[in-house]
């Protein structure tokens, strides 16, 4: 703008220059003024979740379970508990039984688990009782029997407390559950080696020979019935396994042991049903090779 222009007093200026200089005010005004930006959203929080919703977590707040480490077939049957079912059930999803024994049909699974224990070990006692024949026909059934029943109760109070030192949502209901379906499966493969048995109890008087194959049988049968109960434990919590373990040795020894104690097992009747004597089972076991082979 000149010095002319500036000198000019507001009448003399051409009303048409006026409205041209608002409009160019107007227009920097508008180009200086920042445009208002969309309004930030606030980030969304995450829903409020339940304690049983959060898959982290397990109902007991103290116990952290992976989802991961929790057996897929932890869920209800597909059909309704029988003999055939809870067999099928140990065999291939054991974890099923354990589900139905927690938050299903409790009362059938433990009526049929209980059966399966009780005739499959009665069989094999029987089959051990045919090696001598006589009256081991039907003492040795009960003694094995009555001896894995004892076994049970005795090992049982070991287990909740190693589980529960081992970090895992124990109960001693729990614990039963656990203990009664690992029988059953040992069962079920005491069964499934019994024809095997029974060739050799018809074909062979050694007494040394039919310990080791017993014994060989048992530790496999053994074998799957702890391997599942390790399994299905980590239903309870996902933790080291190190008590579980110890409590799995505890329990072969034992068994060991009761064979000891309830003998003889295999080979003719003594004068008492019960022996008078005291033995560790690796002394007896040395003792009946060492016969075995005098004759």
């Amino acid at each position: 703008m000149s010095q002319n222009d500036k000198d000019k007093e507001p009448e003399d200026l051409d009303p048409e220059e006026i409205e041209n200089e608002n409009e160019n005010t107007e227009a920097s005004t508008e180009d200086s003024t920042p445009e208002p930006s969309e309004t930030a959203q606030p980030p969304e929080l995450p829903p409020r979740s339940e304690p049983g919703d959060n898959p982290e977590l397990s109902d007991n707040v103290n116990v952290i379970v992976k989802p991961s480490e929790i057996p897929s077939e932890y869920q209800a049957m597909e059909s309704a508990p029988s003999l055939g079912s809870i067999v099928d059930a140990l065999l291939k999803s054991p974890t099923r039984l354990l589900y139905e024994w927690q938050e299903g049909r409790r009362q059938a699974v433990v009526r049929f688990l209980g059966l399966i224990f009780a005739v499959s070990f009665l069989v094999f006692g029987l089959l051990l009782g045919m090696f001598s024949g006589e009256s081991q026909l039907w003492i040795v059934p009960l003694k094995v029997l009555g001896g894995a029943t004892v076994t049970a109760l005795i090992t049982l109070p070991s287990l909740y407390v190693f589980s529960s030192l081992g970090g895992y949502d124990m109960t001693l209901q729990r614990a039963c559950g656990l203990l009664l379906s690992g029988l059953a499966l040992i069962g079920v493969i005491l069964l499934g080696l019994a024809p095997v048995l029974w060739i050799f109890t018809q074909s062979t008087n050694s007494v040394g020979f039919m310990g080791f194959l017993v014994l060989i049988f048992w530790m496999s049968a053994l074998g799957f019935g702890m391997g599942m109960i390790l399994k299905n434990a980590k239903v309870f919590g996902n933790h080291k396994t190190g008590y579980l373990v110890l409590w799995t040795i505890i329990f072969v020894t034992v068994t060991l042991q009761m064979s000891t104690s309830l003998r003889p097992l295999l080979g003719p009747t003594e004068e008492t049903i019960f022996p008078t004597e005291k033995r560790f089972f690796l002394e007896h076991w040395t003792k009946t090779l060492t016969e075995s082979n005098e004759r």
